[in-house]
């Protein structure tokens, strides 16, 4: 058997949004799979959809070879790790939502980097 990483070589993010930490964490429970991750990076917490390769022909030859399609991406600042967010109000109330620390994992770290030249 043939193991092969396939390093990502672009990021192509189509819609980005900048909203609260607790906009991002009910977003993830809301969330229609009942499953989403959130991660933070560089002072920067996020959630991303990414494209399936398998929609169109040309995302899918895209993926092939290193370039990933975010479709949205939502974005806020926070300055250091916590393991977790904690809802405050709504119907989330008290609801704890991991975070998971993507600093080393690339094009995470990446993103977060070119997310703060942004502002």
């Amino acid at each position: 058997m043939e193991i092969k990483n396939i390093e990502t070589k672009a990021l192509y993010i189509h819609h980005i949004y900048k909203v609260t930490e607790e906009e991002i964490a009910k977003e993830c429970l809301g969330h229609y799979s009942g499953h989403k991750e959130i991660y933070w990076s560089n002072g920067i917490l996020f959630m991303f959809e990414q494209i399936p390769p398998i929609v169109e022909n040309d995302i899918s030859k895209d993926y092939m070879e290193g370039k990933e399609h975010w479709q949205e991406v939502y974005y806020s600042e926070m300055p250091s790790y916590r393991e977790y967010v904690e809802l405050e109000g709504g119907d989330f109330r008290g609801a704890k939502v991991r975070v998971i620390n993507a600093e080393n994992f690339s094009p995470h770290s990446e993103f977060t980097k070119w997310i703060k030249t942004k502002k």
